[in-house]
């Protein structure tokens, strides 16, 4: 675990997360009944952790983490930035937070890094796009002070405008074309507070390798 600086309900939340992998891959793997019994324990109890901060009840999360059995490993989200041609970028803003973002989400199972990227851009703004360059492949947990529990890589891509017209979508309340001032004035969502600064960074400079962390 990187030493960051967290808050204590996120790090109970990422406690929990890693107990829940490590009964998760030991069930998938132990055929001796005696650790069977003490991962689904573990399970249990990484569930009942996990509802001090989460919404939900021990028992609905447990039920959760029982029918989830396969392998546990890091989910992986993909963005999409996208500048205009006078270097604004484009954020949308979030229909269940309000909070902004630049667009992106979870990749989808049989489909590339690139085209998750270009499917969230296309979903949540109506624009076509092509991934043109890899900014960079981030840890989720590496960003500071940023709330998380579920661990996450971010692959974040540099995209080049084809066709489409902007439209907000069931995910997303609004669109905006942004200067690098007044993206971080926003309220930005959870690690984009860290994303967006980088895109801009990266964005001015062209020829500079692909971030990593």
């Amino acid at each position: 675990m990187t030493d960051v600086t967290v808050d204590p309900g996120t790090r109970i939340a990422q406690i929990a997360d890693e107990l829940r992998a490590l009964a998760q891959n030991g069930l998938q793997f132990s055929r001796n009944p005696y650790d069977i019994e003490r991962f689904r324990r573990t399970q249990d109890l990484a569930a009942e952790l996990m509802a001090f901060v989460d919404t939900r009840s021990t028992v609905e999360i447990q039920r959760v983490f029982r029918g989830d059995l396969g392998y546990r490993t890091p989910l992986v989200g993909a963005d999409g930035v996208v500048f205009d041609d006078a270097e604004r970028l484009l954020l949308v803003q979030r229909a269940d937070s309000g909070t902004w973002c630049i667009p992106g989400g979870a990749a989808d199972v049989g489909e590339s890094p690139s085209a998750a990227a270009e499917r969230e851009v296309l979903e949540e703004t109506g624009l076509r796009v092509q991934a043109r360059r890899l900014l960079g492949v981030f840890d989720n947990r590496t960003w500071p002070s940023t709330p998380v529990a579920a661990h996450l890589y971010h692959i974040v891509f540099e995209c080049e405008i084809l066709g489409g017209e902007l439209a907000p979508s069931l995910e997303t309340t609004d669109l905006r074309w942004v200067t690098e001032d007044e993206a971080i004035a926003l309220p930005l969502f959870r690690a984009h507070v860290h994303k967006v600064p980088l895109a801009f960074r990266m964005h001015r400079a062209p020829d500079a390798p692909p971030a990593f962390h």
